[in-house]
């Protein structure tokens, strides 16, 4: 009887150990496709475009029906299956600033600014995550991106509208509040 415990625990050890150096050659081989080879995550676990499109697809209907968690599960798991892809983080970021995630949707914004360095897009929808932490002179910044990018490409037109009146009335509001902080100082002075 002792006899038959020894040995099922050293083939146990041995199947371990055989699973363990067929794991690790594996892990290696994967990271090898990845680093080397260029492959994406998605082609690793044999991921179809059509598949990942399909994924795309509900991770939209999700956000269009105003379920923004289930839809940022969905954007992030993308995110992970191909990084550059600029509606994935698009989507992220808009989920987040759906669900009032403002810091974290500007993050991300930023993140489709890089992806996608010519749309105004996130640069735009950055300023109102500002606005909203109260973060006045980002919002500036990240609307005067927005014009720029815009420039008088058709496609932008309402964009760049929308952006230069906010940004005239933010600069307004910056001017009134230093003739106000200047007065209040003549008072006291």
């Amino acid at each position: 009887m002792k006899g038959e415990k020894s040995q099922i625990k050293k083939a146990a050890s041995n199947v371990g150990a055989e699973l363990k150096q067929e794991k690790e050659k594996k892990v290696k081989s994967a990271t090898d496709n990845v680093v080397n080879k260029g492959l994406a995550p998605k082609d690793l676990i044999g991921m179809s475009d059509s598949m990942v499109e399909g994924v795309y697809g509900q991770a939209y209907r999700l956000y269009n029906t105003g379920k923004y968690r289930d839809a940022a599960q969905l954007f992030r798991l993308l995110i992970m299956l191909n990084a550059t892809e600029p509606k994935y983080a698009m989507g992220l970021a808009a989920c987040y600033h759906m669900l009032k995630g403002y810091e974290s949707a500007a993050q991300v914004y930023a993140i489709c600014a890089m992806l996608d360095p010519e749309s105004p897009v996130p640069h735009y929808h950055s300023s109102d995550c500002y606005l909203q932490m109260g973060a006045k002179m980002s919002a500036i910044m990240a609307l005067e991106m927005a014009l720029k990018r815009a420039g008088d490409k058709p496609q932008y037109a309402t964009l760049k509208d929308r952006s230069s009146l906010t940004l005239a009335s933010l600069r307004k509001e910056l001017e009134n509040q230093e003739k106000q902080a200047k007065e209040s100082e003549k008072l006291t002075s």
